[in-house]
């Protein structure tokens, strides 16, 4: 799935939410909600009442994405989807077309998370559809903390819900089946082809910096290489872009500098490099686009992961040791809590990155990605390879998130040489 992110200010989202009757208030500072396709005006109707008359307990894949959205954008949570057949009462868990995803009312944290994703499901969209999202869906009704709102029943905003589960320690969603099974237009109507574009900054071997712009859908270089008059002073070893006017660089002597770009429209312009922080050993650096950044460093291949809060950091907090083992050749970030690297032997691996120690492990190739001395990703599943004689490749992956490589593909070259630099990283989050 292709999606473009709608970029809402706080106050547009709770007005909406509003609008669309929601209840909820957030305690404290929610994630940013869940990245959305690009729609047309046309829209599904509300699901109509279609409670559990079968009983066929597996996963529906409408259902399965979007716990794979959830957890995307708020962070791994528990999602049950089944039930067994004898237990008691009619459930649509029974079809596999309902979803419990475990967040707590009592807890801060679970509640501002449920309060975003509640809010984007039935706040207004830009053509004026009311409860967009959870139409888009196919959500037939949504139980959380005592109320319950139904598509059914939308004009009623949220009820008062009396059932026996209070639902104060999950959100409960229950879907239609064209819902669960893909068919609805959140499935159906988003672009085939990424959108946006991939922000390269790089390093020459004389300190040179330079700036190249690649259109995500096609793979056409859009801009640039431009390359700065100006040099860094010394070698730069590992680099990571923060955003399209901040670059970390380090150096031999492990100093991390930041690097603020003042245009990159007809000339690279940027001012002098301002030292941030020392024993930075990492060889590889990599920023998420959200909180993180990550670096590896030492023969035992170190994860360490810092906070990066602000936009122009003065200094790095929050070093966080991972897990050791991480003998990656190449790194890149592709989405938030979510790392990808190649390894000298060729295996293509993504981590999610849960925290200390937790670090799921996903193999998407055994073999041949050790052509690559740098990967990128943009972000929405774009991934660009690098080779040492110059050339850049463009790959896609459908579901950068499933842990698998069967909708991942090679689309050809961005160009046969002239990528000479010899530090490579691209801004993440501008494409989706």
């Amino acid at each position: 799935m292709r999606i473009v992110a709608l970029r809402r200010t706080l106050g547009a989202v709770l007005g909406a939410a509003v609008a669309a009757g929601t209840l909820f208030v957030a305690p404290s500072a929610a994630s940013a909600a869940p990245e959305t396709p690009s729609f047309p005006s046309s829209i599904d109707g509300y699901a109509p009442t279609d409670s559990q008359d079968t009983c066929s307990p597996t996963q529906k894949p409408g259902v399965v994405d979007f716990r794979s959205l959830l957890n995307r954008t708020y962070g791994s949570h528990t999602g049950y989807i089944t039930r067994a057949c004898d237990s008691g009462g009619t459930s649509e868990h029974k079809e596999g077309r309902a979803l419990d995803y475990m967040l707590n009312y009592n807890n801060a944290n679970d509640r501002a998370d449920a309060t975003d994703v509640l809010n984007w499901l039935l706040a207004t969209d830009s053509h004026g559809n009311k409860h967009a999202m959870a139409r888009r869906l196919g959500i037939m009704y949504i139980i959380w903390n005592h109320r319950i709102w139904s598509a059914a029943r939308h004009d009623e905003g949220w009820r008062s819900y009396s059932g026996d589960n209070p639902h104060t320690d999950h959100i409960h969603f229950s879907f239609s089946w064209a819902g669960a099974r893909r068919q609805t237009s959140w499935w159906t109507q988003a672009g085939a082809n990424p959108d946006g574009q991939a922000n390269i900054y790089g390093f020459l071997e004389d300190g040179r910096m330079t700036y190249t712009a690649v259109d995500a859908a096609t793979g056409d270089r859009t801009h640039g290489a431009i390359v700065s008059s100006r040099t860094l002073g010394f070698k730069p070893v590992a680099m990571a872009t923060l955003n399209f006017n901040t670059v970390l660089v380090t150096n031999e002597a492990g100093h991390l500098f930041r690097v603020d770009v003042i245009t990159n429209r007809n000339n690279l312009i940027y001012d002098p490099p301002v030292k941030i922080g020392e024993g930075w050993t990492h060889r590889l650096l990599a920023f998420d686009g959200y909180n993180h950044l990550f670096g590896i460093a030492g023969d035992d291949g170190q994860l360490r992961r810092y906070d990066i809060t602000t936009a122009k950091p003065s200094s790095i907090g929050g070093n966080t040791f991972i897990k050791a083992g991480f003998t990656l050749k190449t790194l890149t970030a592709t989405g938030k809590e979510w790392i990808m690297g190649t390894t000298s032997g060729g295996a293509l691996i993504s981590y999610r990155i849960n925290g200390p120690g937790d670090t799921p492990r996903f193999e998407l190739r055994s073999s041949t990605w050790q052509v690559f001395d740098t990967l990128m990703s943009p972000g929405g599943g774009v991934y660009f390879g690098h080779k040492p004689d110059g050339s850049m490749y463009r790959y896609i992956d459908d579901e950068p998130y499933d842990g698998k490589s069967d909708d991942l593909t090679g689309e050809g070259t961005v160009d046969e040489g002239g990528w000479t630099q010899v530090l490579l990283s691209a801004q993440p989050r501008t494409v989706s």
